[in-house]
């Protein structure tokens, strides 16, 4: 294989260094680049083995080095600099720039915009960078934006930040990816006017007039509804009409794949256009032009993500050597549109989408013949495509545990649908933009027919509903599980290693599946305050090892699912399945948002909850959920008491209500203390000072600080009754609410309380051996003993 496939293996040094340069010194690039150089002399001068080594050190070198100068030019950005000196500067700037890439239309406009200048109080800072708009108000407030427009906008900007909670998503890293520097917030749409058109070139300038138009005639001629929204994404790259429950549906079957355009589609644009040039009598060198003219065109057209660059690279390759009369091994393709990628944008290697499609690719290039020879014969040589989607699905199994802690076994069959039927979809939505070309009668059938097409493909999607069972969640696979399915996949590619591979594969697929398992018992009480954001979600660990959880996290944007992007990861990470119980404080969106989720995606057995307000459709939203989850559910007040492991448990507050209360208040949060040994854990929720006068004297050891430490809670008689030596609060990270208040912030420092916060943390862990406080962070990653 390395004799064959030389490219495809070199590929791997150049992946592992493009990871780790990102991470090296700014000035590393050029040492790097020189320590390549060298190593690519040698490999000249050497033997075999000593210059096969020399070459893929050269590989990693230079990727190292690729890497750190992205990093650093990045990092270097006038915008991003200027936001990072600036972030408490609450008064919006005004921006100028040119749009490099559509506007995404839906409940909030988003422009991608490159920055020629800001200005602040009418000073003209000359700042260049690119920043991601966010833009609310009325979607009726209608604002077409394309590739090339140039943009005037008043925006808060923020520079990206992540979760600083381990497996949670990433939003600063993606940012990176993405080459965005700085976030904004646009309050409406009349901030936001149109000047004329920029400079982006005459075939990004050229695509976006065609995506406008083709955009255009399949609103016009396709009929509303989740159909036109599947013909716009496949035709035209423009996902902004696939609603939220179509594209879950997708992944939970396995086939999300075919809403993101990738090698599928490529070779279709490939094949239409060979067919077209055959009419012509040209050499097969003006043909492989032709072909890959129309390829670039297309991947610009259609946004130019990661897959479909890949494969537009892949096909421009292998055209150019078969019109040389050369021989092209495609894994060996594969390898060097791996290589060039990176080499030009290094951070793509944590791309999650560049990850699946060049995994799905190698599995089908290196494994469907393997499976088809095992397969027996079947009609229209369906084995064949079986084959494929068992190639494809095998490689992906590590990475879908990895990303997405779910495995679409369904995805072997219904694949075998989805597949053509969105080549379907793609063909009919051309169909239709040539023919709104001419009478609308017949572009409006044409519409129809892609209608069908989508419709069917909904449908294919769709069908994994009727089998909850099939939506698997699994926890994140230890790193050997994962090595040995590796393993045994590439002995099943292995000339006489056929039973071993089979072997090793089942045996790693089983481990991935079944072997992941939570940290041993350690005979300590953890209290770890999850890097949410701006709520609370605190995962309590008994001393023999089982798991509560209080409260969930939130998010004020109803489209961020903080549950599936944040909590769910961390448990998966942490090897959890099972939550023994779920206290919900109170039913604050900022508290309970994630339940929904946890109550879908975990074995969840109990939920504790406080007193339920006769009028709150917040509350009313987390009742439909908790009926719908199953777990056991129980109404508490203060003086419940429980005994969990060893751990006392006690309901400190809220008291039984004369009436329930008529919607959800802050001084209704539950209020748990649980005492180990002789050391006392106080979860306060979101109670303020009422809430805090009622409690009365309960002094502990670790406090969780109420209501994210907010000027109307944490008075000074609270903190002096409690008398905590560690304190816990949970904020985001530059919040609109000023959590922590500054004199809050304050008055714990002058009573000599260890302040923690996640914003500035991370995800924060105290555990207690019931006589020691242990403390570790995730921004740290030291335990301390306080």
């Amino acid at each position: 294989m390395a004799e064959a496939r030389p490219l495809l293996l070199l590929a791997i040094p150049v992946a592992l260094g493009a990871k780790a340069g990102a991470n090296a010194p700014n000035e590393s690039a050029w040492i790097l680049v020189a320590l390549a150089a060298l190593l690519l002399l040698l490999a000249l001068a050497a033997g075999r083995v000593a210059a096969a080594a020399a070459l893929a050190a050269a590989a990693f070198a230079v990727a190292g080095g690729a890497a750190s100068a992205e990093a650093s030019r990045y990092d270097a950005s006038p915008l991003r600099q200027w936001t990072a000196a600036h972030e408490d500067v609450e008064a919006p700037v005004s921006l100028h720039g040119v749009a490099v890439s559509d506007g995404r239309a839906g409940d909030r406009l988003q422009i991608i915009l490159e920055v020629e200048s800001l200005q602040l109080r009418g000073q003209d800072q000359g700042l260049t960078g690119r920043v991601r708009l966010d833009v609310g108000g009325s979607p009726s407030e209608d604002l077409a934006i394309i590739e090339g427009d140039r943009i005037e906008a008043w925006a808060v900007l923020r520079l990206p930040h992540g979760f600083g909670t381990p497996g949670a998503y990433d939003a600063a890293a993606q940012a990176r990816r993405d080459g965005t520097h700085v976030f904004g917030y646009v309050k409406s749409r009349r901030l936001v006017s149109k000047a004329g058109r920029g400079d982006v070139g005459w075939l990004r300038d050229a695509a976006a007039r065609a995506r406008q138009r083709a955009r255009e005639a399949i609103l016009a001629y396709v009929l509303p509804g989740p159909e036109q929204g599947l013909v716009r994404a496949m035709t035209i790259g423009d996902r902004t009409g696939v609603e939220p429950e179509t594209a879950e549906a997708f992944r939970i079957a396995g086939t999300y794949h075919v809403l993101a355009l990738s090698g599928t589609q490529v070779a279709l644009v490939a094949g239409l256009v060979l067919w077209l040039v055959t009419w012509f009598e040209a050499p097969p060198v003006a043909r492989a032009l032709l072909v890959s003219s129309a390829l670039v065109f297309y991947a610009v057209f259609v946004g130019g993500d990661v897959p479909v660059v890949r494969a537009t690279v892949m096909a421009v390759v292998m055209l150019a050597g078969r019109a040389l009369d050369l021989d092209a091994d495609l894994a060996n393709l594969l390898g060097l549109a791996a290589m060039l990628l990176l080499l030009y944008h290094p951070s793509w290697i944590g791309d999650v989408g560049f990850q699946l499609s060049f995994a799905a690719t190698l599995g089908l290039l290196l494994l469907s013949s393997v499976f088809a020879a095992r397969l027996p014969r079947m009609k229209w040589g369906l084995e064949r495509a079986l084959a494929a989607s068992l190639a494809a699905q095998a490689a992906l199994v590590p990475l879908l545990l990895v990303h997405f802690h779910r495995l679409a076994v369904a995805a072997l069959l219904l694949n075998l649908a989805a597949v053509p039927l969105s080549g379907a979809v793609l063909l009919a939505g051309f169909a239709v933009v040539a023919a709104s070309a001419g009478p609308a009668a017949l572009a409006a059938r044409v519409g129809d027919v892609a209608w069908i097409s989508a419709h069917a493909l909904l449908r294919s999607g769709e069908v994994v509903r009727l089998v909850p069972g099939l939506d698997m969640r699994h926890p994140t696979p230890p790193t050997w599980a994962i090595a040995v399915f590796l393993t045994g996949l590439v002995l099943l590619c292995a000339q006489g290693r056929l039973r071993v591979g089979v072997m090793a594969t089942a045996g790693g697929f089983a481990a991935l599946l079944f072997a992941a398992r939570p940290a041993p018992a350690d005979g300590r009480l953890s209290l770890t305050a999850l890097d949410v954001g701006q709520g609370d979600c605190l995962a309590l660990r008994s001393p023999r090892g089982r798991l509560w959880m209080i409260d969930a996290g939130g998010a004020f944007d109803a489209r961020f699912d903080i549950g599936e992007a944040v909590v769910g990861p961390y448990l998966w990470g942490q090897g959890w399945r099972r939550i023994e119980a779920l206290v919900l404080t109170h039913a604050h969106p900022d508290h309970v948002g994630g339940a929904p989720f946890l109550l879908r995606a975990f074995d969840l057995r109990d939920t504790w909850e406080g007193p339920a307000p006769r009028h709150d459709r917040g509350y009313a939203d987390l009742d439909t959920a908790l009926h719908a989850g199953g777990a056991s559910r129980r109404t508490v007040f203060r003086g419940v008491r429980a005994d969990w492991d060893g751990v006392a448990v006690q309901v400190e507050g809220p008291r039984p209500p004369g009436r329930p209360p008529w919607t959800t208040r802050n001084d209704d949060s539950l209020v748990l203390a649980l005492r180990w040994g002789k050391v006392t854990f106080l979860l306060t929720g979101d109670i303020e000072a009422a809430g805090e006068d009622a409690l009365g004297a309960v002094p502990a050891e670790v406090l969780k600080v109420p209501h994210h430490g907010s000027r109307s809670s944490s008075t000074p008689r609270f903190v002096a009754a409690v008398s905590p030596r560690v304190a816990l609060v949970s904020v985001g990270h530059a919040n609109h609410f000023g959590h922590p208040h500054p004199e809050v912030v304050d008055r714990y420092a002058r009573a000599g309380v260890w302040l923690l916060r996640t914003d500035r943390d991370g995800t924060v862990t105290v555990s207690t051996d019931g006589e020691r406080v242990f403390v570790r962070t995730f921004r740290d990653g030291q335990e301390i003993v306080r």
